[in-house]
């Protein structure tokens, strides 16, 4: 074959491919002109219907395109009074500007109604700012077991130092008070009618009050003067088993508004203080108590919580989900070190329980005002949107924080701000699916500040259905009877026929395709007038209309007008049709929210690039995708090289190789001091390694303060082929002479190769051999027992069956012969 002959065939299959591909993957407008209905035309992304009916002088009417057609071909495609689109802009419904003040407006706007079209986004910008001296209400909300004693009587002298510190951060601030021990009900509470009266003895003349649940000691004052005497009246009890009732008074701290008095436009803060762990939901039953918690205000005239013994404890999702609901900041203030069982529970339940944080209180809680006034200061210097989107409705949101300059990301959350900064987040909303329920086509879609009243409310309409509206001048509207041939109504410019008819214009009838006739052609099936094909080569042309060809699988269908489209020809991604992230629509894949690519298996986002720990600094430094050293492809990082440097890392924040990298430097000193190995120890300089080491269990990233201490972590090559991980910064002494020195966390456990032991490994062959030699003999030894066996029974049972005759042979003379004297007498 000539090489002008192998230009040509690579041609012809290149052009062949592209026709393939063609075929199986569709474009939008190929999608758009499938859509047979209006309301299948709306309920496509991006595609718009026209309703003007056919007449004689036009060519057939493709009446489902893309919106980019129709605004380039315009009234060449249909008439501008018969577009169906329904894509109208956003209404403000309320839009009040930000402001401080007596009536403080840190969201704008506050009120929109918005329509949808079901796969289509729309984008529009809220805007906050932090108010001066907003109100602040804190509950101190406490445990008052016997062992919590010490910490309520240094409580009772710190409520003034807990409002002077608040003050200097707002002006507007009340204070209130409540206590909690345990339902009073075996096995939490000694039901002795003696232990009813004292669970307990404090001293040699002072006993413990009687057990209760829950008592709202004190509500929310603008007097922070009574607060020392409403705890020091707070009685002290006790209890049998471990864990508190902590989760019943802190659900009717929450829930019971009126009684604790929280005020509807503040901050709302509750501090959580214990040294035990928390019943929960299921507790209750050990009781007999199996009444799931109403998350309702069961408090009575004297604030005591009057249904511990007819409900349960509630669950951790519902202390999360009225913690939302109400707005409120948990600050959980533990009595024991980060380093027990408890503390690290309370802390998994604070990563459950958005908007709180843990801490702990040292020296008889004499640190409680300082841990406040933090937690504090962090919560009102940053903003973390929440919402309640429902499952038809997607939201993402996009901000440049205070870095007006900077690149807009992807993030729910900004920090670093002042009294008087105006953040804003571009919001992008998008239908997910339209619903066949009219009632669910309108949502309501609330996005607010996590830990503040205010919100943003959204009314959301998915559109789904046409609202067509006929053209007077139009004749051919004006007759709906003749167009239909007397058979139908005309709605959006095709046919509605009635029952027993069908076909374009209701020419046809029967109940089912080819059951009528009518003088239609299979021109009307074909889809272009260069196509050879009758109904895409999916299905039959009856009576003017596709009637498109059954698959084996009633989950795959061709459908469309002329049978082009499939919901089964997309690509796949593990075995499954579009990855399971999607739906596969005429050929192509129509990804769920927050994943794209042909198959879906691509994540569209760049938060999972950015480390959490940085998306709350200010500086476009600290928030840069990848470290600014990689691009975030599907969710992930993938680091740049360039002149034989390659970052690595899950955020490419790790370079051991770059100019300025100690760790080749201070790899033998660490091999050395943290092992005991390496050429240091070999020749006697380890006593040179100036540096302080600690071993640790695990090293760990920590990009955020990493970046503060200029920390780097090294992975290097040790002694016999172990590796091991450190991570070295400056010490703060700085160094002696010439010679710098480094702080340095070691890892405890080196990674190294296992060796092979080959005496174990021979050992193990030969007896494994014999073990299967022997195994082999004594298979076939039972084996051929058990055929003997059965050869010997079925030998006895055929001699059992055999008859043998025992008389003599007829030609058979015996040796003896026998003669009788007739002379002789026997008698005698």
């Amino acid at each position: 074959m000539s090489e002008s002959q192998r230009d040509v065939s690579f041609l012809l299959f290149f052009c062949l491919l592209l026709l393939v591909g063609a075929q199986h993957h569709k474009d939008p407008g190929s999608l758009c002109a499938s859509q047979q209905t209006c309301e299948e035309c709306l309920q496509t992304p991006r595609c718009v219907w026209c309703s003007m009916p056919n007449l004689a002088s036009r060519k057939p009417l493709i009446r489902c395109v893309t919106r980019e057609k129709h605004i380039k071909e315009g009234e060449l495609w249909c008439d501008q009074s018969h577009v169906v689109d329904n894509f109208t802009p956003i209404t403000f419904v309320k839009n009040v500007p930000l402001s401080s003040g007596k009536d403080p407006v840190q969201v704008q706007p506050q009120r929109i109604r918005l329509n949808l079209r079901k796969g289509e986004e729309y984008k529009f910008i809220l805007k906050y700012t932090q108010a001066e001296d907003y109100p602040v209400d804190l509950y101190y909300l406490m445990d008052l077991s016997t062992s919590m004693r010490k910490y309520r009587d240094h409580l009772s002298n710190i409520g003034l130092k807990i409002a002077e510190a608040m003050s200097k951060l707002t002006s507007n601030f009340r204070l209130g008070f409540g206590s909690f021990v345990d339902k009073v009900v075996l096995p939490m509470t000694n039901t002795h009618p003696e232990k009813l009266k004292a669970p307990c003895q404090l001293d040699s003349q002072t006993y413990c009050a009687p057990p209760y649940g829950f008592k709202n000691q004190m509500p929310l004052m603008e007097d922070i003067t009574l607060f020392r005497s409403y705890v020091m009246k707070a009685p002290i009890s006790g209890n049998v088993d471990t864990p508190e009732g902590g989760f019943d008074a802190l659900m009717q701290a929450m829930v019971c508004t009126e009684k604790i008095k929280w005020r509807p436009n503040a901050r709302h803060l509750i501090v959580f203080s214990t040294d035990a762990s928390f019943h929960l939901a299921g507790d209750g039953k050990l009781a007999g108590i199996v009444e799931p918690n109403d998350c309702l205000c069961h408090l009575d005239e004297e604030g005591f919580y009057s249904y511990s013994l007819l409900q349960d404890y509630p669950s951790v999702a519902q202390i999360h989900k009225k913690s939302r609901e109400f707005n409120m900041n948990i600050i959980f203030a533990l009595a024991q070190n980060n380093r027990s069982s408890d503390y690290r529970i309370y802390e998994q339940l604070s990563n459950i329980i958005r908007g709180s944080s843990i801490g702990t209180m040292i020296d008889n809680g004499q640190n409680v005002v300082t841990l406040i006034s933090k937690e504090y200061e962090k919560l009102v210097s940053s903003i973390i949107l929440v919402d309640n989107k429902p499952s038809l409705i997607d939201v993402k949101y996009f901000s440049r924080c205070l870095d007006l300059g900077g690149k807009l990301m992807e993030r729910q959350e900004c920090g670093g701000l002042r009294v008087g900064d105006v953040i804003e987040f571009e919001i992008v909303v998008k239908a997910v699916d339209c619903p066949a329920n009219q009632e669910e086509r309108k949502q309501i879609l609330e996005i607010k500040p996590r830990g503040i009243n205010e919100s943003l409310t959204v009314e959301i309409e998915i559109l789904c259905s046409c609202n067509c509206k006929s053209d007077p001048s139009d004749e051919s509207d004006q007759r709906p009877a003749e167009t239909c041939k007397g058979h139908g109504t005309l709605h959006c410019g095709i046919c509605s026929c009635e029952e027993g008819f069908y076909g374009k214009q209701c020419e046809c009838k029967g109940h089912e395709f080819g059951s009528g006739s009518g003088n239609v052609t299979e021109e009307d099936c074909k889809a272009s007038n260069t196509s050879t094909e009758i109904c895409s080569g999916h299905g039959a042309c009856i009576c003017g209309v596709c009637d498109c060809a059954k698959r084996p699988n009633p989950q795959e269908v061709f459908y469309g007008k002329y049978c082009e489209c499939d919901n089964f020809s997309c690509k796949r991604s593990e075995g499954q049709i579009c990855g399971g992230r999607g739906k596969c629509e005429c050929g192509r894949c129509n990804c769920l929210p927050g994943w794209s690519g042909e198959t879906c298996d691509c994540q569209e986002t760049n938060s999972t690039c950015i480390p959490s720990t940085m998306t709350m600094e200010s500086s476009e430094e600290s928030v840069k995708i990848c470290s600014g050293r990689g691009d975030c492809i599907c969710g992930s990082c993938h680091c740049h090289e360039k002149d034989n440097i390659r970052y690595s890392g899950r955020y490419c924040e790790e370079c051991p190789t770059c100019p300025g990298q100690k760790c080749e430097e201070l790899k033998n000193c660490v091999e050395c001091l943290a092992y005991g190995t390496g050429p240091y120890a070999e020749s006697g300089k380890c006593i040179n390694c100036m540096h302080d080491l600690t071993m640790v269990d695990v090293i760990k990233e920590d990009p955020e303060n990493d970046q503060t201490l200029n920390a780097h972590i090294c992975r290097t090559p040790g002694d016999g082929g172990c590796s091991f991980v450190f991570k070295y910064e400056h010490d703060i002494r700085g160094g002696r002479g010439d010679i710098e020195i480094y702080t340095i966390f070691a890892q405890k456990e080196r990674e190294c190769p296992v060796p092979i032991d080959i005496m174990g490994v021979a050992l193990g062959v030969i007896i494994s051999t014999i073990f299967l030699g022997l195994l082999v003999l004594l298979t076939w030894k039972v084996l051929t027992t058990i055929h003997d066996k059965k050869e010997y029974e079925k030998f006895e049972r055929e001699r059992a069956l055999a008859r043998w005759d025992r008389g003599d042979n007829p030609l058979y003379k015996g040796a003896t012969t026998t003669f009788n004297n007739p002379t002789f007498n026997e008698s005698t």
